[in-house]
């Protein structure tokens, strides 16, 4: 019986995401709406719930390409890729790059929608005790020598383009500027300050430090690539800087 229904459940998925007519032999069919109209009104519902769902994930690229052209793709996302799990907050991770290879030449629109996705991202990632002054004074010395990665709210997202601009404006409901390729590739720092998603744009030799950690290396490591690259006066100035702003933002943890 059990596999029966399970079966029975999964023709009828098909005929609702596949559009598979061999579904329409499971809904009952009558003078008023036959099933083939019944099963449309699924079909219809299931695409206007995703094409929802990604205009609400993907609010402020919706905003700058207007309704007509959003729905657009947004139809076109759902067809090559029907929702495959059960919480909708996860619906869409692949849009930026569904955009990119749509539109290779349009780089500002790949960029808005992942930092689009990254601040929903970090809006609701793990609560992870950060690594913050107190657990600093509670270590000691010791904290320099453990690895050390971003809190799981924290992304660094590389841009080409103006993006930081754009997002901003459409925030405010602003007249976005003219789109500008940059003259040289940035990085976007993208975390959760309290409850709040919140993005800064990082200077080159903060967003390698930054990257550094990201992949496991610890403050010890940190400090002789810095040295090794900047010299030990400035790279002690620099680290000082940092360290107080990163612990205050609550970026940092401990990787074991």
């Amino acid at each position: 019986m059990a596999e029966a229904l399970r079966d029975m459940q999964a023709r009828f998925l098909a005929g609702v995401i596949a559009n598979d007519a061999g579904a329409e032999a499971l809904i009952v069919d009558d003078n008023r709406v036959g099933a083939a109209k019944r099963l449309a009104i699924y079909r219809n519902n299931y695409r206007s719930s995703l094409t929802g769902v990604l205009a609400d994930h993907y609010e402020r690229l919706h905003a700058y390409v207007g309704d007509e052209q959003f729905d657009n793709l947004a139809e076109a996302y759902v067809d090559a890729h029907p929702s495959g799990t059960r919480n909708l907050r996860y619906y869409g991770e692949r849009f930026p790059a569904f955009m990119a290879r749509h539109y290779p030449d349009d780089g500002e629109l790949t960029e808005l929608a992942a930092l689009d996705w990254a601040l929903r991202h970090a809006f609701d990632a793990a609560d992870t005790a950060p690594l913050d002054a107190a657990a600093v004074g509670e270590l000691g010395d010791a904290w320099i020598e453990r690895r050390l990665k971003l809190h799981p709210s924290a992304t660094l997202l590389p841009v080409r383009h103006n993006v930081a601009a754009l997002w901003s404006s459409l925030d405010a409901e602003e007249e976005p500027p003219e789109v500008e390729a940059l003259t040289d590739a940035a990085t976007l720092l993208i975390w959760r300050d309290g409850t709040q998603s919140r993005f800064r744009s990082l200077l080159a030799d903060e967003a390698g430090a930054l990257a550094l950690l990201a992949g496991g290396a610890s403050f010890t490591d940190l400090s002789a690539a810095l040295i090794e690259g900047e010299g030990e006066a400035a790279a002690m100035e620099a680290l000082a800087a940092w360290l107080g702003r990163w612990l205050a933002d609550e970026l940092l943890v401990l990787a074991d």
